[in-house]
């Protein structure tokens, strides 16, 4: 692997992991329940997971992007390595695997870009929905570290490995 691809590899991982980072520490979004509420994006990426003990599906669903750019970055670390793996038994070279970071990126961009045409959410337990009523930088920043994360994964599949299995 040159220097390049192993620059190339760090940046794709640290800028949209400063990216959120930074989106952590802003509001996510304003919406309507019993007054005018702001998220924390923060309280949001915390909790979210377990909005669907509440009954929202949906907003579970928009959380799980997430854990799948998690995966996508584990998996881009593994298809990206130059390091071939002997397996231990045997010792024959194991397969790389195949490539699916690219389509995990996409995927958790497309859910969080998808958030954006949403009009309420769930306010409260009983299911109560409040109407959004705009999405704060913490929102904007999130969804740019992903949409950042996929377009940089899939530059390197473009560049590096011509999208070969």
């Amino acid at each position: 692997m040159s220097l390049d691809q192993k620059r190339l590899r760090l940046g794709i991982i640290l800028i949209p992991a400063i990216i959120f980072g930074i989106s952590l520490t802003q509001n996510a979004l304003t919406y309507e329940y019993q007054g005018k509420q702001i998220h924390s994006a923060i309280s949001l990426f915390l909790v979210g997971g377990i909005s669907i003990v509440g009954g929202g599906g949906m907003e579970c669903l928009t959380w799980s992007a997430n854990p799948i750019a998690i995966l996508a970055v584990i998996r881009f670390l593994m298809e990206s390595s130059a390091v071939i793996k002997i397996e231990p038994v045997l010792l024959t070279p194991k397969p790389k695997p195949e490539s699916s970071s690219r389509w995990l990126s996409l995927i958790a961009a497309a859910i969080a870009w998808s958030f954006s045409f949403w009009k309420e959410i769930l306010a409260a337990e009983s299911g109560t929905t409040g109407k959004i009523y705009s999405f704060e930088p913490g929102y904007w920043l999130w969804v740019s570290s992903l949409t950042i994360l996929a377009i940089g994964i899939n530059f390197y599949y473009f560049r590096f490995k011509k999208f070969q299995k």
